[in-house]
């Protein structure tokens, strides 16, 4: 709990002045809030003594409306300052969540479920916030009033305010064991809702893929189990939650018949000397202090759920990336003319080898492919040039310089990536393509991204399209068809205009008559760069400078594509089985 306040105290900084004026008018709330109860009190003693005039008697009825009123104007003040600021906190707390979800490497995302994430961002967030805004709130407001409650109390009799403080440490250990009960029992709830959220989405995500497979019933099936024991973790947390009012309301009516018995022997005289206005006064005081007492189990509630989600909000900003700038950044590199180099560079997967001391040079404006069996580290060294990943040994060297020594943000810059399996956003086709130049306006952008989609042969198909570039994807680009995918995020590739460009099997998804077309284009675009072409087809690499053959991690051949065919090694062998498929599938 206290490394919680630690960590939330310096989003609690940046509105000091919001918490400072809720606490000052939480003080005035209640100084009046706590007098109320005392003047019906001195009225009643009045009427006792028969001192009370009609004149007196408005003058208490205005006594009680303008306290009531002054509290209620302090408390308006409060809800307005301080629970205003616990929505911008939640706000600053989202924000620092979203950036460093950006900063994060790519695996981190391989390794942890995105309905888990997105539970963290929800439910978590919106307990962090009940705990600094609401709970904060709470527990102040209830401490002042137990404090102002009990003084005045004294002051009336304090042989009463030390039997009613004696119930205290009751309620205080009770608290203490079913708060650590809570706190077990909602961190389960949490994890449950994450597991159900993590399958709601993956089930979203991959819909097609269910019903294309007729499996609904079965995964209905799943939903409804992890529902199920999602609810009972629920109902297991009420159980303990539940109980806490009840109880209260038990120790208070206890309260109360001590109260009924001893102050009404003191107002008989026996034992003590109390009037029956001092006596009623008491008794008003102690009904306003129920609530607060009352609130102290909710307040313990909201602090044990806040502790619970801010730990697990912590563990994804305590999560560093592995790829980021550090003291051996030199901030002063800003640009890359396109030479590549690998010295020696291996790099393993639990143990296993994926590349073994690859050394390979290409020289800016060069045109290399990759090719190889599957699993060969075609991929990796994609991946290894845009330092997604780093290498276990070896060197990577950009203009001669190791890749480290970079900042992150110059090497994605000027490096564009074509990916496998390409990510639309659920935008525009327009906004898709121009979604790495954020600084430029849509119509200044226009020009070059038609000029893009044409290079990528996906001009004529947009133009089929009712709106054009203005068409909005769906969800994950499903109104395209795969090769369309591709070919937008070949033109997203180009319309940055990067130093290196590196196509990552980007044409797996096209006809081979369309390959030769999108080829024809991007030879204008090589032209002056960098460019590295990894696929499976032998006919992407015609125009290439040169040709790495990669097997189990090592480059086994090297050349052009027509040295690679006279030396009759895998290459040529795999150049064969291609024309002649191609040749099957024309007859």
């Amino acid at each position: 709990m206290l490394q919680t306040l630690r960590d939330l105290s310096r989003y609690v900084r940046g509105h000091t002045r919001a918490y400072l004026l809720g606490i000052v008018m939480m003080v005035a709330n209640a100084f009046f809030t706590t007098l109320t109860p005392v003047i019906p009190g001195m009225a009643i003693d009045a009427l006792k003594q028969g001192t009370m005039t009609v004149a007196h008697m408005w003058l208490y009825v205005a006594a009680v409306l303008g306290t009531a009123l002054a509290g209620s104007i302090a408390m308006i003040v409060v809800r307005r300052s301080l629970l205003a600021a616990s929505w911008e906190i939640q706000f600053d707390v989202r924000r620092d969540l979203f950036r460093h979800f950006a900063r994060l490497d790519a695996d981190y995302y391989d390794n942890h479920r995105v309905g888990d994430l997105m539970a963290r961002l929800t439910a978590d967030l919106n307990a962090v916030r009940m705990f600094v805004g609401v709970g904060a709130f709470q527990a102040i407001n209830t401490v002042l009033l137990l404090g102002f409650t009990i003084t005045r109390m004294a002051r009336l009799s304090p042989s009463l305010t030390l039997m009613t403080l004696i119930i205290m440490p009751v309620i205080s250990v009770t608290f203490f064991v079913f708060m650590r009960i809570i706190h077990h029992r909602y961190q389960k709830v949490q994890e449950q809702f994450s597991d159900v959220s993590a399958m709601a989405q993956e089930n979203f995500d991959g819909m097609r893929v269910v019903k294309g497979f007729g499996i609904e019933d079965r995964h209905q099936g799943t939903f409804r189990s992890l529902n199920d024991e999602y609810i009972r973790r629920y109902l297991a947390l009420t159980r303990v939650d539940g109980p806490l009012g009840p109880l209260m309301e038990t120790l208070f009516g206890l309260t109360v018949a001590l109260l009924l018995l001893v102050g009404g022997r003191y107002v008989l005289g026996v034992g003590g000397n109390l009037t029956i206005g001092q006596f009623s006064a008491f008794v008003f005081l102690f009904n306003g202090i129920q609530w607060p007492l009352i609130a102290l189990g909710w307040i313990a509630n909201l602090a044990q759920r806040g502790s619970t989600s801010w730990r697990r909000l912590r563990e994804i900003l305590d999560s560093e990336p592995r790829i980021r700038d550090n003291d051996a950044t030199d901030l002063g590199l800003r640009e890359l003319r396109g030479e590549i180099e690998f010295r020696n560079v291996s790099i393993a997967f639990d143990g296993v080898p994926a590349l073994e001391d690859v050394s390979f040079r290409i020289r800016p404006g060069e045109s290399v492919g990759i090719t190889g069996r599957t699993g060969s580290g075609k991929t990796l060294i994609a991946n290894l040039i845009a330092r997604v990943l780093d290498p276990d040994a070896g060197t990577i060297l950009l203009d001669g310089i190791d890749v480290r020594r970079y900042p992150v943000a110059v090497v994605r810059r000027f490096i564009g990536l074509v990916p496998q399996e390409p990510f639309l956003f659920s935008d525009t086709i327009a906004d898709n393509i121009a979604y790495g130049i954020p600084e430029a306006d849509h119509e200044t952008l226009m020009p070059r991204v038609v000029r893009a989609a044409e290079l990528s042969q996906l001009d004529g198909d947009v133009r089929d399209f009712p709106q054009g570039y203005a068409t909005r994807l769906g969800e994950r680009g499903v109104t395209l068809s795969g090769g369309q995918r591709q070919r937008t995020a070949i033109a997203r590739a180009i319309v940055r205009d990067p130093r290196v460009l590196i196509f990552d099997d980007a044409l797996s998804a096209v006809d081979t008559q369309t390959e030769a077309r999108i080829l024809e284009g991007l030879e204008q675009v090589q032209r002056g760069r960098t460019t590295l072409i990894v696929a499976h087809r032998i006919s992407a690499f015609q125009h290439c400078d040169r040709v790495m053959v990669l097997e189990h991690g090592c480059i086994t051949e090297e050349g052009t594509h027509e040295q690679l065919l006279e030396a009759d090694g895998w290459y040529a062998d795999m150049h064969r089985r291609q024309q002649l498929e191609a040749d099957l599938e024309a007859a």
